[in-house]
Parts: C-alpha cells; structure tokens; sequence
C-alpha cells in the first residue's frame, strides 16, 4: 500500500470531520471519525510496525502534487451554503483531495510494474468509490448553481 494514499486521506478525512462538526454533527461526524482514526492507524503501522515491508522508493510521488491544486480548486470552487466560508473552503479541500487520493497508490503501482490481485481490486475500487463521491458532490454544488 501507498503510505502517501494513505496520508493524504487522514488528511482529507480530518478537514471533512472538522466541518462535518459544525456543519452536520450527525452520525456521519462519527463515522468520519472512525475512518480517520482508523486510517491514522493504518499510516503508524505501515510507518513502524511494517516498516521493513513498505518500499518508500516505489511510494515518491510528492503529496503537494495532489493537495496544492486540490486547494487552490477549494478556494475557487466551493458549494454556496449557511455556513462560513472557511468551513465550505475546507469541505471542498476535503472533496477534491479524496477525489485523486489514490493517485500516489496508482503512482506506486505503476514503478512497481507487479501488482497482487488483492491491491488492484482494492485500488479499482477505491478509485470508483472516490469518483463517486466526487461525482456526487460535483452534481450537488451545479444543481445549486443552476437551480439555487
């Protein structure tokens, strides 16, 4: 596994959970917090535990690479609602990066030129999951645009 893919979605995970307290605080808060906190264990057992079996030279795609225009995309396009605009900002940043999230993982695949079965149905499906979400929400914000 990419421990970069992974990273970058604790890192989409907890801006989502951090809107999600003030926006939703719902069951979704909650199950938003467990992913993380299960992602963050994911990243401490591949950093330290699994050490010896993580090739970090296959894993070199640089994480700004995603997160910058993931960013910049947030400021620029985020949904029009009643809460402030630094919670909408950061929603969409959380949007956007879990949309290509799996990009380093497609990254380490690609120099590893040898994939297990298991990795590629999980990195498939975790790219069509992705694509919906984002598929989802992009179609949400244009009915807000074009219906209001």
């Amino acid at each position: 596994l990419s421990l970069k893919t992974q990273e970058l979605t604790a890192v989409f995970l907890a801006a989502r959970l951090c809107c999600s307290v003030f926006m939703e605080g719902d069951i979704h808060t909650v199950l938003d917090f467990v992913t993380l906190v299960s992602t963050l264990w994911v990243v401490y057992m591949i950093r330290f535990k699994l050490k010896s079996t993580y090739i970090s030279d296959l894993d070199n795609m640089p994480l700004y690479y995603v997160a910058v225009p993931s960013a910049i995309l947030a400021v620029l396009v985020h949904p029009y609602t009643q809460h402030g605009r630094i919670s909408r900002i950061l929603w969409a940043f959380g949007v956007y990066s879990e949309s290509v999230s799996v990009l380093p993982q497609l990254r380490m695949m690609q120099n590893a030129k040898m994939i297990e079965p298991f990795t590629a149905n999980y990195v498939f499906a975790l790219g069509v999951a992705r694509f919906l979400g984002f598929a989802h929400w992009f179609i949400k914000v244009m009915h807000d645009v074009l219906f209001g």
